[in-house]
Protein backbone atom coordinates (compact mmCIF):
# COMPACT_ATOMS: atom_id res chain seq x y z
CA UNK A 1 0.00 0.00 0.00
CA UNK A 2 1.32 3.44 -0.87
CA UNK A 3 2.29 5.67 1.99
CA UNK A 4 0.57 9.07 2.25
CA UNK A 5 2.60 11.71 0.44
CA UNK A 6 3.03 15.13 1.96
CA UNK A 7 2.52 17.69 -0.80
CA UNK A 8 5.89 19.32 -1.29
CA UNK A 9 5.93 22.48 -3.38
CA UNK A 10 9.46 23.46 -4.28
CA UNK A 11 9.86 27.15 -5.04
CA UNK A 12 12.26 27.30 -7.95
CA UNK A 13 13.40 30.25 -10.00
CA UNK A 14 13.87 28.95 -13.53
CA UNK A 15 15.63 30.59 -16.44
CA UNK A 16 13.86 30.43 -19.80
CA UNK A 17 13.85 32.28 -23.09
CA UNK A 18 11.39 32.18 -25.95
CA UNK A 19 13.07 34.72 -28.22
CA UNK A 20 13.53 33.94 -31.90
CA UNK A 21 16.53 36.23 -32.35
CA UNK A 22 19.49 36.90 -30.08
CA UNK A 23 21.31 40.25 -30.19
CA UNK A 24 25.03 40.34 -30.97
CA UNK A 25 25.53 44.09 -31.24
CA UNK A 26 22.87 46.80 -30.90
CA UNK A 27 22.28 46.66 -34.66
CA UNK A 28 23.00 42.95 -35.24
CA UNK A 29 21.07 39.73 -34.73
CA UNK A 30 22.23 36.16 -34.18
CA UNK A 31 19.95 33.44 -35.48
CA UNK A 32 20.29 29.73 -36.18
CA UNK A 33 18.65 28.40 -39.34
CA UNK A 34 17.77 24.83 -40.33
CA UNK A 35 16.40 24.30 -43.80
CA UNK A 36 15.06 21.52 -45.97
CA UNK A 37 14.85 21.30 -49.75
CA UNK A 38 11.81 20.41 -51.82
CA UNK A 39 12.26 16.70 -51.08
CA UNK A 40 12.50 17.28 -47.33
CA UNK A 41 16.24 16.60 -47.14
CA UNK A 42 18.38 18.91 -44.96
CA UNK A 43 20.05 21.81 -46.74
CA UNK A 44 23.79 21.59 -46.12
CA UNK A 45 25.04 24.22 -48.58
CA UNK A 46 23.01 27.30 -47.70
CA UNK A 47 24.47 30.57 -49.02
CA UNK A 48 24.19 34.06 -47.46
CA UNK A 49 22.32 35.41 -50.47
CA UNK A 50 19.64 32.73 -49.93
CA UNK A 51 18.72 34.10 -46.49
CA UNK A 52 16.35 37.08 -46.55
CA UNK A 53 15.75 38.98 -43.31
CA UNK A 54 13.37 41.93 -43.16
CA UNK A 55 12.16 44.37 -40.53
CA UNK A 56 9.07 46.43 -41.29
CA UNK A 57 9.52 45.30 -44.88
CA UNK A 58 13.06 46.67 -45.19
CA UNK A 59 15.88 44.17 -45.95
CA UNK A 60 18.68 43.34 -43.54
CA UNK A 61 22.07 41.96 -44.57
CA UNK A 62 23.62 38.59 -43.70
CA UNK A 63 27.21 39.40 -42.72
CA UNK A 64 28.22 35.85 -41.82
CA UNK A 65 26.80 32.37 -42.32
CA UNK A 66 28.52 29.20 -41.15
CA UNK A 67 27.68 25.58 -40.43
CA UNK A 68 26.81 24.88 -36.82
CA UNK A 69 26.69 21.39 -35.32
CA UNK A 70 24.86 20.82 -32.03
CA UNK A 71 24.07 17.10 -31.70
CA UNK A 72 21.70 15.75 -29.09
CA UNK A 73 23.05 13.42 -26.42
CA UNK A 74 20.19 11.48 -24.86
CA UNK A 75 19.99 10.05 -21.35
CA UNK A 76 17.16 7.65 -20.46
CA UNK A 77 16.37 7.44 -16.73
CA UNK A 78 14.06 4.54 -15.85
CA UNK A 79 12.12 3.84 -12.66
CA UNK A 80 12.85 0.21 -11.79
CA UNK A 81 11.36 0.31 -8.31
CA UNK A 82 8.73 -1.95 -6.80
CA UNK A 83 5.78 -0.41 -8.66
CA UNK A 84 7.33 -0.68 -12.11
CA UNK A 85 6.89 -4.44 -12.45
CA UNK A 86 3.60 -4.48 -14.38
CA UNK A 87 4.85 -1.84 -16.82
CA UNK A 88 8.32 -3.28 -17.40
CA UNK A 89 7.59 -5.23 -20.58
CA UNK A 90 5.90 -2.23 -22.22
CA UNK A 91 8.68 0.02 -20.97
CA UNK A 92 11.43 -2.13 -22.47
CA UNK A 93 9.53 -2.35 -25.75
CA UNK A 94 8.98 1.40 -25.84
CA UNK A 95 12.57 2.29 -25.02
CA UNK A 96 13.83 -0.11 -27.68
CA UNK A 97 11.51 1.48 -30.23
CA UNK A 98 12.68 4.95 -29.20
CA UNK A 99 16.33 4.03 -29.73
CA UNK A 100 15.55 2.41 -33.08
CA UNK A 101 13.90 5.68 -34.20
CA UNK A 102 17.06 7.70 -33.53
CA UNK A 103 19.75 8.50 -36.11
CA UNK A 104 22.77 6.23 -35.75
CA UNK A 105 24.99 9.04 -34.45
CA UNK A 106 22.84 9.94 -31.43
CA UNK A 107 24.72 9.01 -28.26
CA UNK A 108 22.57 7.33 -25.60
CA UNK A 109 23.04 6.70 -21.88
CA UNK A 110 20.69 4.52 -19.81
CA UNK A 111 20.22 4.93 -16.06
CA UNK A 112 18.03 3.03 -13.59
CA UNK A 113 16.69 5.07 -10.69
CA UNK A 114 16.66 2.73 -7.70
CA UNK A 115 20.33 3.40 -7.00
CA UNK A 116 20.64 5.49 -9.35
CA UNK A 117 22.94 3.41 -11.56
CA UNK A 118 24.29 3.77 -15.09
CA UNK A 119 23.66 0.51 -16.94
CA UNK A 120 24.67 1.77 -20.39
CA UNK A 121 27.46 4.33 -20.54
CA UNK A 122 27.37 6.95 -23.32
CA UNK A 123 27.54 5.13 -26.65
CA UNK A 124 26.15 5.01 -30.17
CA UNK A 125 26.38 1.20 -30.25
CA UNK A 126 22.75 0.19 -30.76
CA UNK A 127 23.29 -3.44 -29.82
CA UNK A 128 24.85 -2.39 -26.53
CA UNK A 129 22.03 0.04 -25.81
CA UNK A 130 19.23 -2.41 -26.56
CA UNK A 131 20.97 -5.13 -24.56
CA UNK A 132 21.14 -2.75 -21.61
CA UNK A 133 17.46 -1.90 -21.96
CA UNK A 134 16.50 -5.58 -22.07
CA UNK A 135 18.44 -6.14 -18.83
CA UNK A 136 16.40 -3.62 -16.83
CA UNK A 137 14.44 -5.43 -14.15
CA UNK A 138 12.24 -4.16 -11.31
CA UNK A 139 13.50 -4.39 -7.75
CA UNK A 140 10.41 -5.56 -5.85
CA UNK A 141 11.41 -4.15 -2.45
CA UNK A 142 12.97 -0.87 -3.55
CA UNK A 143 11.73 2.63 -4.32
CA UNK A 144 13.30 4.72 -7.05
CA UNK A 145 15.20 7.90 -6.20
CA UNK A 146 13.69 10.34 -8.65
CA UNK A 147 15.09 13.55 -7.17
CA UNK A 148 18.55 12.08 -6.63
CA UNK A 149 18.63 10.88 -10.23
CA UNK A 150 17.76 14.36 -11.48
CA UNK A 151 20.40 15.99 -9.26
CA UNK A 152 23.12 13.52 -10.27
CA UNK A 153 22.32 14.01 -13.95
CA UNK A 154 22.62 17.78 -13.55
CA UNK A 155 25.96 17.38 -11.78
CA UNK A 156 27.29 15.12 -14.57
CA UNK A 157 26.21 17.56 -17.28
CA UNK A 158 27.72 20.49 -15.43
CA UNK A 159 31.02 18.69 -14.89
CA UNK A 160 31.11 17.64 -18.53
CA UNK A 161 30.67 21.21 -19.72
CA UNK A 162 33.23 22.58 -17.25
CA UNK A 163 35.86 19.94 -18.05
CA UNK A 164 35.48 19.54 -21.80
CA UNK A 165 33.59 22.58 -23.13
CA UNK A 166 31.58 20.24 -25.37
CA UNK A 167 29.23 21.39 -28.10
CA UNK A 168 26.16 19.25 -27.65
CA UNK A 169 22.58 19.54 -26.42
CA UNK A 170 21.84 17.40 -23.34
CA UNK A 171 18.45 15.70 -23.32
CA UNK A 172 16.95 13.69 -20.47
CA UNK A 173 13.88 11.46 -20.77
CA UNK A 174 12.61 10.12 -17.43
CA UNK A 175 10.00 7.40 -16.97
CA UNK A 176 8.78 7.35 -13.36
CA UNK A 177 6.03 5.97 -11.15
CA UNK A 178 4.34 8.14 -8.49
CA UNK A 179 5.59 5.93 -5.64
CA UNK A 180 6.62 8.33 -2.82
CA UNK A 181 10.37 8.74 -2.41
CA UNK A 182 11.79 7.41 0.86
CA UNK A 183 14.59 9.98 0.88
CA UNK A 184 13.79 13.58 0.02
CA UNK A 185 16.49 15.72 -1.54
CA UNK A 186 16.47 19.23 -0.09
CA UNK A 187 14.72 21.99 -2.11
CA UNK A 188 17.91 24.06 -2.38
CA UNK A 189 19.73 21.12 -3.96
CA UNK A 190 16.90 20.54 -6.41
CA UNK A 191 16.74 24.25 -7.22
CA UNK A 192 20.44 24.27 -8.04
CA UNK A 193 20.15 21.17 -10.22
CA UNK A 194 17.23 22.48 -12.26
CA UNK A 195 18.87 25.83 -12.91
CA UNK A 196 22.10 24.06 -13.84
CA UNK A 197 20.24 22.05 -16.46
CA UNK A 198 18.70 25.19 -17.93
CA UNK A 199 22.02 27.03 -17.90
CA UNK A 200 23.57 24.12 -19.84
CA UNK A 201 20.76 24.09 -22.38
CA UNK A 202 19.35 20.72 -21.33
CA UNK A 203 15.85 19.62 -22.26
CA UNK A 204 13.94 17.33 -19.88
CA UNK A 205 10.87 15.25 -20.68
CA UNK A 206 8.94 13.14 -18.18
CA UNK A 207 6.44 10.29 -18.31
CA UNK A 208 4.61 9.56 -15.07
CA UNK A 209 3.02 6.13 -15.31
CA UNK A 210 0.68 4.25 -12.99
CA UNK A 211 1.88 0.68 -12.88
CA UNK A 212 0.28 -0.63 -9.73
CA UNK A 213 -3.17 -1.86 -8.78
CA UNK A 214 -2.89 -0.71 -5.14
CA UNK A 215 -4.39 2.58 -3.89
CA UNK A 216 -5.26 3.52 -7.45
CA UNK A 217 -7.19 6.68 -6.52
CA UNK A 218 -4.33 8.22 -4.54
CA UNK A 219 -1.71 7.05 -7.01
CA UNK A 220 -3.62 8.51 -9.94
CA UNK A 221 -3.68 11.91 -8.25
CA UNK A 222 0.05 11.67 -7.62
CA UNK A 223 0.69 11.28 -11.36
CA UNK A 224 0.17 15.04 -11.70
CA UNK A 225 0.26 16.32 -8.11
CA UNK A 226 2.89 14.20 -6.35
CA UNK A 227 6.41 15.27 -5.52
CA UNK A 228 7.94 13.82 -8.67
CA UNK A 229 5.35 15.48 -10.89
CA UNK A 230 5.77 18.82 -9.12
CA UNK A 231 9.55 18.81 -9.42
CA UNK A 232 9.68 17.30 -12.89
CA UNK A 233 6.88 19.47 -14.20
CA UNK A 234 8.82 22.64 -13.50
CA UNK A 235 11.94 21.67 -15.42
CA UNK A 236 9.88 20.13 -18.22
CA UNK A 237 8.00 23.38 -18.75
CA UNK A 238 11.04 25.65 -18.45
CA UNK A 239 13.18 23.51 -20.77
CA UNK A 240 10.35 23.11 -23.31
CA UNK A 241 10.21 19.38 -22.75
CA UNK A 242 7.23 17.03 -22.82
CA UNK A 243 5.12 15.71 -19.95
CA UNK A 244 2.76 12.76 -20.05
CA UNK A 245 0.76 11.19 -17.21
CA UNK A 246 -0.73 7.80 -18.03
CA UNK A 247 -2.80 5.18 -16.28
CA UNK A 248 -2.52 2.71 -19.17
CA UNK A 249 1.10 1.63 -19.03
CA UNK A 250 0.80 -0.31 -22.29
CA UNK A 251 0.89 3.12 -23.97
CA UNK A 252 4.62 3.23 -23.21
CA UNK A 253 5.30 0.84 -26.09
CA UNK A 254 3.99 3.36 -28.63
CA UNK A 255 4.57 6.73 -26.94
CA UNK A 256 8.31 6.33 -26.47
CA UNK A 257 8.97 5.52 -30.17
CA UNK A 258 6.86 8.59 -31.06
CA UNK A 259 9.10 10.71 -28.85
CA UNK A 260 12.11 9.03 -30.46
CA UNK A 261 10.98 10.25 -33.90
CA UNK A 262 10.63 13.79 -32.57
CA UNK A 263 14.10 13.66 -31.01
CA UNK A 264 15.45 12.36 -34.32
CA UNK A 265 13.91 15.31 -36.18
CA UNK A 266 15.41 17.78 -33.70
CA UNK A 267 18.83 16.11 -33.93
CA UNK A 268 18.76 16.22 -37.73
CA UNK A 269 18.04 19.95 -37.69
CA UNK A 270 20.70 20.63 -35.07
CA UNK A 271 23.41 18.77 -36.96
CA UNK A 272 22.55 20.44 -40.28
CA UNK A 273 22.02 24.05 -39.24
CA UNK A 274 23.66 27.39 -39.94
CA UNK A 275 24.67 30.20 -37.61
CA UNK A 276 23.88 33.61 -39.13
CA UNK A 277 24.77 37.12 -38.04
CA UNK A 278 22.54 39.71 -39.65
CA UNK A 279 22.75 43.51 -39.80
CA UNK A 280 19.36 45.07 -39.14
CA UNK A 281 18.01 47.42 -41.83
CA UNK A 282 19.31 50.98 -41.63
CA UNK A 283 21.38 50.24 -38.53
CA UNK A 284 18.23 49.90 -36.40
CA UNK A 285 18.63 49.17 -32.68
CA UNK A 286 16.28 48.42 -29.82
CA UNK A 287 13.22 46.20 -29.97
CA UNK A 288 12.55 44.40 -33.23
CA UNK A 289 9.53 45.58 -35.20
CA UNK A 290 7.70 43.16 -37.50
CA UNK A 291 10.74 40.98 -38.34
CA UNK A 292 10.74 38.23 -40.94
CA UNK A 293 13.22 35.64 -42.18
CA UNK A 294 13.01 33.14 -45.02
CA UNK A 295 15.14 30.96 -47.29
CA UNK A 296 14.76 32.12 -50.88
CA UNK A 297 15.89 28.88 -52.56
CA UNK A 298 12.96 27.53 -54.60
CA UNK A 299 11.06 24.78 -52.81
CA UNK A 300 13.01 25.25 -49.56
CA UNK A 301 11.56 25.59 -46.07
CA UNK A 302 13.29 26.76 -42.94
CA UNK A 303 12.95 27.14 -39.19
CA UNK A 304 14.89 29.41 -36.84
CA UNK A 305 16.18 29.22 -33.28
CA UNK A 306 17.94 31.72 -30.99
CA UNK A 307 20.34 29.12 -29.57
CA UNK A 308 20.70 26.30 -32.09
CA UNK A 309 18.18 24.03 -30.35
CA UNK A 310 15.17 22.89 -32.36
CA UNK A 311 12.17 21.25 -30.73
CA UNK A 312 9.74 19.08 -32.68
Amino acid sequence: MLRPLARVIVAITLIASGAIYAQVKPNQLLVFIAGTDGSGAPITDLKPEEVAMTENGAPGKVVSLERHNLPIKLTLAVDNGKDSQLAMASLREGLTGMVQALPADVEVTVITMVQPQTIVRPTTNRAQITQGISSIAPEPRAVSKFSETLVEYAERVDKDFKDKKPAYAPMLVMVATPTPELENVQPDTINKALNTLLARGARVSLIMVLATTTNVVGATADLTQGRQAQIGGQIVKASRGKFEAMTQFSRLSTLLPEWGKEIAASHTKQTNQFRAIIDRPGGATGALSNPGLRITRPGANGVVSPDGRFID
